[in-house]
């Protein structure tokens, strides 16, 4: 990932990261706030409740006893009964007066039984609720009235609502009114059910009443119930639980809220996104373009134009670090100076060395033919003409060597500034390919990828190709003879220009000779003048390239070339006599 990325990315972080954590804190704190309310107020309701079930249930308990201790429609039941007059004219009126006193009690249910003992046990007087109940039967609900006594208690209530009669869980509490043989159970109550509870008036947002079966679980249609507090339990005659009066949280509007808080926090973080995209690449780019200028400047002072400068626009440590970079390349320019004087000093001492020992071998023989000829000479031999003829052939001969070294010398010491052209490197690497086929070695030329083109002198590149294949050529061949011998080159594709590599499969260059290999008048060939490798280096060097050598696989050599792009830079050597000769190179590049 590049810098601009990295800082875009730490500002992004940075506006998220508190965005994020104040929606978090904010959702965190409305909930921990919101649940000790709703406790507060759920142990505050549920106490309420509880309170109106007790006064409910002893109003009602209250209200029924009265109908036993002198109400005018019992009492009168009473006397009818005793009396033996109560006929259907004494029940219709009893049935027509009940429900207007069921509802002056405010109660849900009313019914009159017979209390005798016999068969019309249970007997129905009246019905306030049903008044079509009358003359039915309910023995088990006189039974229970007396078994219950004042308690409450949960049992069915028959009801007729729209023309279908039913039963309904029932809230009960009754009393017996005696009278010499006259026995009356009155039995009232209210409907457990929604009604009741709404009656209770308890509901405070956000906790509400609910009613339960006996089993005390929440109703599956209410899916946002949370903490719950049991207010009552009702209980049936035996005394086990029959419903459940139960205080819950809703939390319907907490989880309104939370949404919204959460909907609003991703507003804030969407904002926080674009502004710390904008402001990242503001800052990214206020940093990353005096770094590019940097890097630009550091690639063109790598490639040797150290008059590279760059104009410090900024301030800070940005800007300090571009000064610093100008006074770098200006002391590189100066110690450049200092550096090419003195290797052109140690460059031609060590070529002076080196023709000195070069002369020096063709010399020895000269002067001994010439002493030679002079004592011969001096003693008057007969064999003068025969010694004579082959001294001056032996000094002949060295003379010719000493031209030859002196002509290869003159070459390499003025090779011609390079005149670079935009050219194909395959067709040039083709070009030398076919010069060499047809011979014992196999020359090859393989191609990797997509070439691009580069600047350099065709001429000069053609002639380190023809010679580093002939060398080549000429290891494969003193290891294989006339069967066997290949060299490959193979082109590729490089982040600088084009990559080419001459590879055999000859004796290979040890480890001793490889450092020393481009040295000019270092040769492993007898009768070679050992400039031929040299040349080739100063060719590459002076085309801004880098060449190495190395082991091919399963023996050999490999000669890598690198040829860049953009070709010789401007300070290309022209003459020898102004320029240093080639550095000892003796690094991979």
């Amino acid at each position: 990932m590049s810098l601009r990325w990295r800082i875009t990315l730490v500002a992004v972080l940075v506006a998220m990261l508190p965005a994020g954590a104040l929606g978090l804190l904010l959702r965190d704190n409305t909930l921990e706030d919101a649940r000790a309310e709703h406790e507060q107020r759920l142990g505050g309701i549920a106490e309420s409740a509880e309170r109106r079930v007790q006064e409910r249930r002893e109003r009602e308990r209250r209200a029924v006893a009265r109908l036993c201790d002198g109400e005018f429609l019992v009492e009168r039941l009473l006397d009818d009964l005793e009396g033996s007059r109560f006929g259907p004219i004494e029940q219709g009126e009893l049935v027509e007066r009940l429900p207007s006193l069921m509802r002056s009690m405010g109660l849900a249910g009313l019914m009159l039984l017979d209390g005798r003992r016999g068969s019309r046990y249970g007997r129905v007087f009246a019905a306030g609720h049903f008044p079509g109940h009358a003359d039915a039967t309910e023995a088990q609900l006189a039974r229970a009235v007396e078994d219950a006594g004042e308690r409450w208690f949960v049992r069915d209530l028959r009801v007729r609502e729209e023309g279908e009669t039913h039963e309904v869980r029932s809230l009960l509490t009754g009393c017996v009114a005696e009278r010499g043989d006259a026995r009356v159970i009155a039995v009232g109550g209210q409907v457990l059910g929604d009604g009741f509870v709404e009656s209770l008036a308890a509901d405070v947002p956000p906790v509400r009443l609910v009613l339960t079966g006996p089993d005390g679980a929440l109703p599956a249609d209410l899916p946002n119930l949370g903490r719950r507090r049991d207010v009552h339990v009702f209980e049936d005659l035996e005394g086990h639980p029959a419903a459940h009066l139960v205080a819950v949280v809703d939390d319907t509007r907490l989880n309104e809220r939370l949404e919204r808080i959460r909907q609003q926090t991703l507003y804030i973080l969407a904002g926080a996104l674009l502004g710390g995209v904008f402001l990242g690449l503001l800052l990214a780019m206020s940093i990353t373009r005096p770094l590019g200028e940097l890097e630009g400047a550091a690639a063109r002072v790598a490639s040797g134009d150290m008059n590279t400068m760059i104009t410090v626009s900024t301030g800070g440590e940005v800007g300090k670090a571009l000064s610093a970079f100008n006074h770098m390349t200006g002391e590189l320019q100066q110690a450049q100076s200092r550096l090419i004087r003195a290797e052109r000093i140690a460059a031609w001492r060590d070529i002076a060395r080196r023709i000195a020992h070069e002369i020096k071998n063709p010399l020895m023989p000269i002067q001994t033919s010439i002493e030679t000829m002079r004592k011969v000479h001096s003693r008057q031999h007969p064999d003068f003409d025969e010694i004579f003829e082959e001294s001056t052939m032996t000094i002949l001969e060295e003379v010719e060597r000493l031209k030859r070294i002196v002509t290869e010398f003159s070459r390499f010491a003025r090779m011609p500034r390079p005149d670079p052209t935009v050219l194909d490197v395959e067709d040039v690497v083709q070009h030398t390919v076919g010069l060499h086929s047809g011979g014992t070695v196999d020359v090859r030329l393989e191609v990797e990828g997509e070439l691009g083109k580069v600047r350099a002198d065709r001429e000069q590149l053609t002639q380190v190709l023809v010679n580093l294949v002939q060398n080549g050529a000429d290891a494969a061949q003193a290891r294989h003879g006339d069967h066997g011998g290949r060299v490959d080159v193979v082109l590729s594709p490089d982040e600088r220009g084009v990559r080419i590599e001459i590879i055999d499969n000859g004796t290979g260059i040890t480890d001793e000779d490889k450092a020393r290999i481009f040295e000019p008048y270092f040769t492993t060939k007898s009768g070679g003048t050992g400039l031929g490798l040299a040349i080739v280096h100063r060719i590459v060097s002076d085309h801004g390239g880098s060449i190495d050598v190395h082991d091919a696989d399963g023996g050999g050599a490999v000669f890598d070339i690198v040829l860049t792009k953009g070709g010789p830079p401007m300070e290309a050597s022209t003459t020898a006599t102004d320029t240093a000769l080639p550095l000892i190179d003796r690094t991979r590049s």
